[in-house]
């Protein structure tokens, strides 16, 4: 990205990153740690304006990971989660949208209330 002088890495994140939860303890690790990934990464690349480190925090994603984490929770309670395709057009906007999403910008999606 350096020597082409553009590019943008972004982070999935989830609430996870920013609470722990019971019975998730290396998954929050991991979440925990990409934050502090994130915000090393923004200051590196600081000096070079057209690269970008950006980091989206999400709600409950309807996904097969929730579906094998808690299936009758996922059953009750997949229409009010995140829809991946809802996920990946924010993730395409926070790439594209250069005017809007800064170097270490973050930008957090939660699902409705359930």
């Amino acid at each position: 990205m350096i020597s082409k002088k553009s590019g943008v890495i972004l982070n999935v994140n989830s609430g996870a990153g920013k609470a722990g939860f019971s019975n998730l303890s290396a998954y929050c690790a991991s979440k925990f740690g990409l934050v502090g990934l994130a915000e090393s990464l923004a200051l590196e690349v600081s000096e070079h304006q057209n690269i970008r480190v950006l980091t989206i925090f999400l709600g409950e994603v309807a996904t097969k990971m929730w579906q094998e984490y808690d299936f009758r929770y996922y059953q009750k309670n997949k229409s009010k989660m995140l829809q991946p395709k809802d996920v990946a057009e924010e993730i395409a906007e926070m790439i594209f949208d250069t005017n809007t999403y800064k170097n270490g910008d973050s930008f957090e999606m939660y699902s409705s209330d359930i």
